[in-house]
């Protein structure tokens, strides 16, 4: 009889040992193992499947066959090392997974005595530090296997009932059992890396881990045995008395509870955010004494959550701030926001908006494209831009809207929707008609003008031609010196005009060109072909006209170039004294070709050289007189070759030096 007592007293405690055991290795990611002196394995927890093993299939084979070839011996040696000395062994290994993905594993081993004296074994832990496995998933795993090993070990003590002997072996081996399950339980709870805490049914601290005393700040000695914990983890009374009053509830209830958060401050001060979840603690009849508490420290996740809340605000604010209409669809269609200025176009509040299909609110109608576009967009990437005349909602006025679409990413380049940007161009294209118009009434002005400048030129040179005519007769035929003077003076005046009228055509001709065809020209011989048209003009002042070194001198050009260096070479004799010289010539310039025309003549001040190619801006030059408009046709012709003009004292002598820049051929 005292046989049976004990065996179910041993019973009891099994079953209590086992219990809190399962529901710890239930809670912890971590990997046990039992090895025996062999290192063949007599237990591993079920959590070595995220390494593609099977824990059952482990079961009696060598736990070194499934370390990496390159950690075996370090293992070894510290598994032999450990069982000399029987002292605890820590070591850093790598596993690979069913990808083959490597994963470094700390293990910690310690050495365990039988009961018997005889055998020995290892107990061990082994913790991922790669990663996170999903905890819930394979505690309940290990519950599932845990429960299924006591429901084993209890019909085992209970067929040893038959025989008062195989009961009291059965009763040494539920002994030894116990006494590995304690040793087993210890590590796991002292190894743990989450928050672990029991409380019993006055909400006294009865188990305290080493990762509650690295979160709380608060050890052990200072916090089991008693409720003061709650007042210094939660000095605001209310706060604490709402707190208290729930873990009351939970253990008062047996209720199960997750992701239950509170802020603690830690002993230094500091305040910290903990997830906690809260499982009934039974003993061997099933009554409640009691609560396991799981805490995690999301402190920092909370500051991410946080922030994420800041910067999707701030990012709110910022495009309502922007006053064109914006709005965002995820890639099934629905409008995960907007801005106000969309708001305000589309007539649609964007809670009524967010969750619902552009479908449903008809608002594509407005942009006039269909959802389809967004799908090609989604699917090809890139934007698509178009122009559109649409009724705003909120002036119910026609606009002229520029969309612009394209889609938007997460930080992987993973596509995720697509955001819309309308812009209000009513003004721009108001502007675009008008300078249409203006363009083609400035088109059929310059028409005008061309017929008016070829009508002028010829009926006044009719008329000039005519008046010239007559004065040569007139010439020819008088012989009173008075009167001769007088027609002379009439001739040249008329001459003059007659110049006026072409300098006036020409001017009013080349303002009007924007675009030249250039071909190659040769400027050495073109420079000597313009030259000869002057050498009367040359000769009855004496004037000697210098020619450029002989060479190949090509430049793109257009004919009209010729009337540039007609008009410098003809000032050049004009402008200078009798019996002088004007020298031509051309300059290598990288890229360029620059042609010189020197005279010899006043010179021109430093504060008018750049007046002298302006329009009607003519410098008085003695006796001789001029238009005003030669070097402004220069200007306009030089410009519409792409080159450039220059003005410079002769530093020889007193005189002129003008250049121009053309590009080579």
């Amino acid at each position: 009889m005292t046989g049976q007592v004990e065996s179910v007293t041993m019973h009891n405690a099994l079953d209590v040992e086992e219990n809190r055991c399962s529901f710890l290795i239930e809670n912890i990611s971590d990997i046990f193992y039992i090895l025996n002196s062999d290192g063949v394995i007599d237990y591993i927890s079920p959590q070595i499947s995220k390494f593609g093993l099977d824990s059952q299939k482990m079961h009696q084979t060598h736990f070194l066959k499934y370390i990496n070839s390159s950690d075996r011996e370090i293992l070894a040696s510290g598994f032999r090392k450990m069982m000399t000395d029987r002292t605890p062994f820590d070591t850093l290994l790598r596993v690979l997974d069913q990808d083959g993905e490597e994963h470094w594993i700390e293990n910690h081993a310690e050495f365990q005595k039988a009961a018997n004296g005889k055998n020995s074994r290892i107990i061990g832990i082994m913790k991922d530090v790669t990663e996170q496995i999903s905890m819930e998933k394979e505690l309940q795993k290990l519950r599932d296997n845990s429960n299924e090993e006591l429901e084993g070990w209890n019909a085992e003590l209970i067929s040893s009932n038959e025989e008062l002997k195989k009961e009291n072996e059965e009763l040494k081996k539920s002994g030894e059992r116990v006494t590995g399950l304690s040793q087993f339980q210890q590590t796991v709870i002292e190894n743990a890396d989450i928050w672990l805490d029991v409380l019993n049914k006055d909400v006294e601290v009865v188990i305290w881990n080493n990762a509650a005393e690295r979160i709380s700040g608060y050890s052990r000695d200072e916090v089991v045995g008693s409720t003061r914990i709650w007042e210094k983890l939660y000095p605001d009374e209310e706060y604490r008395e709402e707190v208290f009053s729930t873990i009351a509830r939970i253990i008062e209830e047996g209720l199960e509870v997750s992701d239950l958060e509170t802020i603690i401050t830690r002993k230094d001060g500091e305040e910290r955010v903990v997830s906690w979840n809260y499982k009934k603690l039974l003993n061997t009849k099933g009554e409640n004494i009691g609560t396991i508490g799981i805490g995690n420290d999301i402190t920092k996740r909370k500051e991410a959550e946080e922030m994420q809340i800041k910067h999707v605000h701030f990012l709110q604010e910022l495009i309502d701030a922007i006053p064109a209409p914006i709005c965002y669809k995820d890639k099934e269609g629905a409008y995960l926001g907007c801005n106000m200025a969309f708001e305000n176009f589309s007539g649609v509040r964007k809670e009524d908006m967010i969750g619902k299909l552009a479908s449903e609110l008809h608002v594509d109608e407005l942009i006039g494209e269909p959802d389809h576009t967004d799908m090609e967009l989604i699917e090809t990437g890139g934007t698509r831009t178009y122009e559109k005349e649409v009724t705003y909602a909120s002036d119910q006025k026609k606009h002229n809207i520029l969309v612009n679409k394209s889609v938007f990413t997460d930080i992987k380049g993973n596509v995720l929707g697509v955001i819309s940007v309308l812009l209000d161009i009513t003004e721009r294209v108001r502007s675009e008609m008008i300078l249409k118009d203006y363009a083609e009434q400035l088109e059929h002005s310059n028409e005008l003008k061309d017929i008016f400048t070829d009508i002028m030129r010829h009926d006044l040179l009719n008329h000039a031609n005519v008046v010239n005519g007559f004065a040569y007769m007139l010439l020819e035929m008088e012989k009173d010196e008075k009167k001769i003077s007088k027609l002379e003076n009439i001739e040249t005046s008329n001459r003059k005009l007659m110049e006026l009228i072409e300098s006036a055509a020409s001017f009013a001709k080349f303002e009007t060109i924007e675009d030249i065809k250039f071909e190659s020209i040769e400027l050495s011989g073109m420079l000597k072909d313009v030259s000869k048209n002057f050498h009367y003009q040359a000769s009855q002042k004496k004037v000697v006209i210098e020619y450029p070194e002989q060479g190949t001198y090509n430049a793109l050009a257009n004919p009209m170039i010729e009337e540039v260096f007609a008009n410098l070479i003809s000032n050049a004799i004009k402008y200078g004294p009798d019996n002088s010289r004007v020298i031509v010539n051309i300059l290598d310039k990288d890229q360029e070709w620059k042609v010189t025309v020197t005279d010899f003549g006043e010179g021109i001040p430093d504060d008018e050289k750049s007046l002298v190619f302006d329009r009607f801006k003519r410098l008085e030059k003695g006796s001789v007189k001029g238009t005003g408009l030669g070097l402004a046709i220069v200007k306009r012709i030089v410009d519409l070759h792409g080159g450039s003009l220059s003005v410079e004292d002769n530093s020889e002598s007193n005189g002129t030096v003008f250049g121009v820049t053309l590009r080579k051929a």
